[in-house]
């Protein structure tokens, strides 16, 4: 399956898409970063979230009862108009980990951002062990910092690693470091990093149809939501 049979039909409509976000749209997104989207896949399990209605999608996550893994070969057979959102998974061994800020939309985007200034500063100020951290938009409200560690372990580690970390740092005074987010206040959620623990991935859609994007340090003051809108 290539090109859609039915390119005009409406796969998502929202604030950011009053129009609707179309078939053609989210097959032509993905077919201009198919490169990108296949590197960041590689050796990995993944999951995608395909649009079966407007605003509606299910979670598609084996084939023939085994994991799917994403090719060049397989590509353009995954890839289609209705393939909205790509999730990849945790292999047993890592170089990196995630640590999620999970925030209430209802709470602000900039929210969003205060905490995650607070938090990479920290990481990258008091945590030698961790070499570098980007910052990804999740296509949504908020951001995952991805930890790199320079070298693998294996992901309950980087997880025990992450955790104590940020225990006994003073964010564990502000923001709650747990599997679940309290009203009102953020979480620095690390559960994705177990075996198969499921992320977004770094150029896929969102399942609102917004980018999940790199935000480089300096530009996330002035990065707002409207910035990872698909163009058409």
């Amino acid at each position: 399956m290539a090109y859609p049979e039915n390119p005009e039909s409406i796969i998502l409509k929202n604030e950011y898409y009053p129009s609707g976000l179309k078939e053609i749209d989210i097959y032509n997104y993905y077919q201009s970063v198919k490169d990108k989207l296949l590197n960041e896949t590689r050796l990995r399990d993944i999951m995608f979230f395909i649009g079966v209605d407007i605003n509606q999608v299910i979670v598609k996550r084996k084939t023939n009862e085994n994991y799917i893994r994403l090719t060049k070969e397989n590509y353009d057979y995954y890839i289609t108009g209705r393939t909205v959102s790509i999730h990849s998974t945790m292999n047993y061994y890592e170089t990196f980990g995630s640590i999620d800020v999970d925030i209430s939309e209802y709470d602000g985007f900039q929210w969003a951002k205060r905490v995650t200034y607070d938090t990479y500063n920290y990481v990258m100020d008091h945590i030698p062990i961790i070499k570098t951290v980007k910052i990804k938009f999740t296509g949504k409200n908020s951001f995952h910092l991805i930890c790199d560690f320079g070298r693998k372990m294996r992901i309950e580690t980087i997880n025990d690693l992450l955790f104590r970390f940020l225990r006994n740092s003073p964010l564990s005074k502000v923001y709650t470091i747990s599997g679940k987010r309290r009203p009102g206040v953020p979480n620095l959620d690390l559960h994705p990093n177990k075996y198969r623990g499921a992320f977004i991935t770094l150029h896929s859609l969102s399942t609102i149809g917004l980018k999940c994007m790199e935000i480089p340090y300096h530009e996330l003051g002035k990065f707002t939501q409207k910035d990872a809108i698909v163009k058409g």
